[in-house]
């Protein structure tokens, strides 16, 4: 039977509860939708980097594996949001966008 399609905000516990069951995972991936240089100040352990505001950044996305789980942030939630619907409209399965800050989480994970 298809997986059911998840695309939704949800609060920055939430998304730390989630990194914290599936980090490690090979079909869960953290991305950060801050600039490079954001994301070099600190970021989420296991992030990767997509800047929301690179020129490429839809492409990129599109480039992903659709069917794998994504936990997505960014500096407040602004981005990641606009990040959300576009992976919604790219087709993603399941996305999780952190809708808030979650610089406190900028450390190892336990």
């Amino acid at each position: 039977k298809p997986l059911e399609k998840v695309i939704k905000n949800i609060t920055v516990e939430e998304a730390w509860s989630i990194i914290k069951k599936y980090s490690g995972k090979p079909d869960f991936i953290i991305l950060d939708m801050r600039t490079e240089a954001e994301f070099r100040s600190g970021h989420i352990d296991g992030a990767l980097n997509m800047d929301y505001f690179d020129g490429t950044f839809e492409d990129n996305l599109n480039s992903l594996d659709k069917k794998k789980t994504y936990l997505i942030y960014c500096a407040n939630g602004n981005r990641s949001s606009m990040a959300l619907e576009i992976m919604g409209e790219l087709g993603f399965m399941s996305v999780y966008n952190a809708d808030g800050d979650m610089s406190p989480y900028f450390k190892d994970v336990e």
